[in-house]
């Protein structure tokens, strides 16, 4: 008949088995955890779901800076502010199907509309879904958008245009695309949509090249457009970014 009692109290077990045994188990913790870091370090850069330590600068027609903490494997927080006090933070957390992120920012556009976004999203590999891709990385951005801001109003007559206070709640989807052409230059494209409460609708289009000189150290050029029910943004830009 078989103890009901711990292996590790049975007096029939030697203690030297016990010790097997503890030696066992830490060493497959330390494997596991160590397979972990070891996933996380051969994920690119520039891969949305990677938990990685990350500081960089960038400039279109105002210079800002941006970075993320990693704590442990699965969990980091990121940051960004530029010149002129636009700002983002938000927080991502790593699960096996892709990683989540809650996050804040504000934006104004060209016309000077403003608004101040709250989202619940995050990336999933396309490959989790078992869809193959070959050399390309393909995700899905998903999410769910609290926005508030203003929204211009020109009216003949009115030499300076005025602003109306406005709220929406929206969700949005998209694909995001990584294409290595070797271990130095990278390929990035995304698109995203955006529908909402009160008749809001919006764009996002993306594309840039990295180059990556050192396995820590990334040099990238961008550009983008946004539309959407409060405005527009186009931009062309370059950034930096190192990762320890």
């Amino acid at each position: 008949m078989s103890s009901n009692k711990p292996f590790a109290c049975r007096p029939d077990v030697p203690i030297a088995a016990v010790s097997g045994r503890c030696a066992a188990l830490a060493l497959a913790g330390a494997i596991c955890a160590t397979t972990a870091s070891a996933q996380e370090q051969e994920k690119s850069s520039d891969d949305p779901t990677k938990i990685a330590t990350k500081a960089g600068i960038s400039y279109t027609d105002e210079a800002a800076i941006s970075g993320s903490l990693a704590f442990g494997p699965a969990t980091k927080v990121n940051a960004r502010i530029s010149e002129s006090g636009q700002w983002s933070l938000g927080a991502s957390y790593l699960f096996p199907f892709g990683i989540v992120t809650f996050s804040a920012s504000s934006l104004e556009f060209d016309n000077e509309a403003s608004q101040t976004r709250y989202s619940l999203g995050g990336f999933i590999p396309v490959t989790a879904m078992g869809v193959r891709t070959g050399n390309w990385q393909v995700f899905v951005p998903f999410g769910y958008t609290y926005t508030e801001g203003e929204v211009v109003v020109s009216a003949l007559g009115i030499e300076d245009p005025f602003f109306v206070d406005v709220n929406s709640r929206s969700g949005y989807t998209g694909l995001f695309a990584i294409y290595p052409f070797n271990e130095q230059f990278t390929l990035l494209s995304g698109a995203v949509g955006t529908v909402g409460t009160d008749d809001f609708t919006g764009i996002s289009l993306g594309t840039g090249l990295s180059y990556h000189f050192t396995e820590q150290d990334t040099l990238s050029v961008f550009a983008s457009v946004i539309d959407n029910s409060f405005g527009s943004r186009d931009r062309l830009g370059i950034s930096y970014r190192r990762e320890f």
